[in-house]
Formats: C-alpha cells, sequence, structure tokens
C-alpha cells in the first residue's frame, strides 16, 4: 500500500516520464522505425548528417517544417542534444513512448524538442523516434553547446 501511494505521488509530481522498462513498441523492428525511404540532413559547422526518417505522422510532420535553423543544447544528466522547436510536431498515431536506440533521433513531445542520441537514455514518456542518423556517437556528442544546427529535406540540398 505504502508502495502504491509512493508510485501516485511519483507520478504526479511530473517525476514519472521515464520508465525503466521499455513500451513493446520501442522494439528496433517496430511499426514507429518502418523507414519512409525520406531523408534530411542535419548541418552543424563544416559536419552534416543524413537521417534516414521514419514513416511516422510525427517525421513527416517535421519533413514538411524545413529548413529549420535552429540551436543545439545539452541536455544535462542524459546524452542526447536537444534542438528546441518553435512549435509542437504532430502526435498523431504516435507511440505512449520510446526507448531510442544509439544513434537516432527523436522528438520528445512535451519538452518540444528534437534529440540526437549519442547514449542509453532509457524509456521516456513522449517520445517519439523519428530517424537513423549516419553519425557517430562521438561526433553527435562533439556538438557545441549553442551550436547553430540547420535541417533541411535532402532534397532541398540537392537543389542548392
Amino acid at each position: 500500500m505504502l508502495a502504491a501511494a509512493a508510485a501516485v505521488a511519483l507520478a504526479t509530481s511530473g517525476a514519472a516520464t521515464q520508465s525503466a522498462n521499455a513500451a513493446p513498441d520501442s522494439s528496433a523492428d517496430s511499426p514507429s522505425r518502418k523507414l519512409s525511404g525520406k531523408k534530411i540532413e542535419v548541418h552543424v559547422g563544416t559536419k552534416s548528417f543524413v537521417v534516414d526518417l521514419y514513416d511516422n505522422p510525427t517525421a513527416d510532420d517535421l519533413l514538411q517544417r524545413l529548413p529549420l535553423t535552429l540551436k543545439s543544447t545539452n541536455y544535462p544528466g542524459y546524452d542526447e542534444k536537444i534542438i528546441r522547436l518553435e512549435q509542437p510536431l504532430s502526435m498523431q498515431g504516435a507511440p505512449p513512448g520510446d526507448d531510442p536506440r544509439i544513434p537516432e533521433v527523436g522528438y520528445y513531445h512535451p519538452g518540444q524538442w528534437i534529440a540526437l542520441y549519442y547514449g542509453h537514455i532509457g524509456y521516456w514518456q513522449g517520445k517519439v523516434p523519428l530517424g537513423r542518423i549516419h553519425a557517430s556517437v562521438s561526433d553527435i556528442g562533439a556538438i557545441p553547446e549553442d551550436a547553430p544546427v540547420r535541417i533541411v529535406g535532402l532534397s532541398t540540398v540537392r537543389q542548392q
């Protein structure tokens, strides 16, 4: 009974967004990780990383908003770089949460940011996988604080 009361208190405080148990949908071969054939490119300084987008409405919504120029920041205590968006992405058909793969790009709805994962962070409610990034863990980890990040559709890059 005491454990149940503690769990309720934790959940209502907002601290229960992370869970040690991954949702069934977070497996690597889940429907949320089916590749769409669409690609974007993330530019940071002189480096560029191609991202193979997954076939989901959240990734499609991001693609429709490109190009974007934003700033990257470190998420303290976790191995992820975050890129805050001005407007939230669609959560239509999104899983309740995700345990991101490494390296991978995802979206965190409660914080309204794109995340570049370079270390295990576990399952979080509100996370949606966006795509597989072609970058090393060290490349992502080396992205400086407040670095300008430009995200474009790959066809946009080829037309320039």
